[in-house]
């Protein structure tokens, strides 16, 4: 797919609700027992195997795990309108010759450098933010009749760059600081009843219903918690504000809208504080300042904080450029197993992070054939799409290449084309 930052506002128009007329790539059973045709569910694992990538892509086995607090000396690679958050894959194609060497070097040690930030406050002025995270390559292609070196990295660990260099061939290297991950105690463990810790230990799925026997263990927690807060000098919700399976809690029901392709099946979401903290943060739409101070904070519990506070005042997605409003949050979707924002790298080696909506109002494609080429999301084709008031581009149009496909048709925005309009004060003052 083509980033096309520029469009000419006289070529564009509405598009038509229907899908091309191409036929599908696979084979389905086309009959059901009535007779009719079976619909077609999109398979939401493929978009995580980035298949527009090439097949055959050699594995790299191992993990690297750095020590938090330890000082490493790593090699950087720059990424502009790109905030690498750990557990987000990071799919990337390499033109420039040092950058390959570096990356085949780095292969042939631990496979892991670091992904930091490029913001360009002015056209001339790009700087590095001070934060980033490391990544970890699963997955290269380095062939010498392929166009440009391809890779699959997972991010891993945050960093903080303590000292940077650029080398002769213009590849950056750094000592950075590894951050440690503080997981802090739970609030109420002084004061707690012990004879009631076997009741604590008990596992509780904060995804199931709570109509279950997993959700008479999570009542039973919780009163044991506002027991155990009736020993302090602060109520049982002061607490509750800094518990990480409460604020996990919290959170996931503001995303229960959430769904997986076009079906009803909610979006598994992790159990883990720390992994849970880190999907969020991929998975909205947030402003690279915003991911940014994200990076910085060590404490999941305090990134949980920070994610309820914007998912709470989370009004509506608007244009960055002109502040037109384009979508309801509440369109959002998944297509990809991995959440409703995916990162994808175009043929240029430009990388995009990608948000699915159902429905975006104020945003219209150009008048053109839509295009398999490279798609993203197999059996999908793309059509470029812009603004409706400012012509900014902000993404793409997907439509299925095949009528009985589930989802129809859905948008893709960038993340750096949009900002998260948030409820203030005053909106919520009354008008007299």
């Amino acid at each position: 797919m083509e980033n096309d930052e520029y469009v000419d506002s006289s070529s564009a128009s509405d598009v038509g609700d229907g899908p091309p007329s191409t036929s599908p790539s696979s084979s389905v059973d086309s009959a059901n027992l009535e007779g009719e045709a079976l619909p077609i569910e999109f398979d939401t694992a493929l978009p995580v195997e980035h298949n527009y990538l090439g097949e055959n892509l050699e594995e790299l086995r191992g993990r690297t795990v750095l020590d938090d607090g330890s000082f490493q000396l790593l090699p950087l690679l720059p990424q502009p309108g790109v905030v690498l958050v750990p557990g987000q894959t990071l799919p990337l194609m390499v033109f420039y010759p040092p950058t390959v060497s570096m990356l085949r070097k780095i292969i042939s040690t631990n496979g892991t450098f670091g992904v930091i930030c490029v913001r360009y406050f002015e056209a001339s002025n790009p700087k590095m933010a001070n934060v980033g995270t490391t990544a970890e390559i699963y997955e290269y292609r380095d062939e010498e009749d392929l166009a440009g070196f391809r890779i699959k990295a997972k991010g891993r660990q945050r960093f903080r760059v303590m000292e940077s260099q650029r080398q002769v061939d213009g590849n950056v290297t750094a000592t950075v600081k590894i951050l440690p991950e503080v997981i802090l105690p739970d609030s109420l463990h002084g004061v707690r009843d012990r004879s009631l810790d076997r009741y604590r230990s008990e596992q509780v799925n904060l995804s199931r219903s709570v109509s279950t026997a997993n959700g008479i263990r999570l009542r039973r927690q919780q009163a044991i918690s506002r027991r155990d807060s009736m020993m302090t000098v602060w109520p049982h919700w002061v607490h509750n504000q800094y518990n990480a399976t409460t604020l996990s809690c919290r959170v996931k029901v503001h995303l229960s809208y959430l769904k997986l392709g076009s079906t009803a099946a909610r979006l598994q979401l992790p159990e883990d504080p720390t992994e849970l903290s880190y999907w969020v943060a991929q998975a909205m739409p947030l402003l690279d300042e915003q991911r940014l101070s994200l990076l910085q904070i060590n404490s999941p519990i305090q990134r949980l904080r920070w994610e309820l506070c914007v998912l709470e005042k989370c009004q509506m997605l608007c244009c960055r450029d002109c502040d037109a409003e384009v979508a309801d949050p509440r369109e959002t979707f998944s297509m990809s197993v991995e959440g409703p924002q995916g990162t994808y790298v175009n043929p240029g080696g430009f990388v995009h992070e990608t948000l699915t909506l159902h429905k975006a109002e104020g945003l219209r494609c150009l008048n053109e054939d839509p295009s398999t080429e490279y798609s993203w999301f197999p059996g999908y084709a793309w059509t470029i799409a812009e603004c409706r008031y400012c012509h900014k581009h902000m993404g793409w149009k997907f439509t299925a290449i095949h009528r009985l496909m589930k989802p129809q048709k859905f948008w893709g925005v960038c993340r750096r084309s949009i900002v998260t309009k948030l409820v203030t004060e005053e909106d919520l003052e009354p008008v007299l």
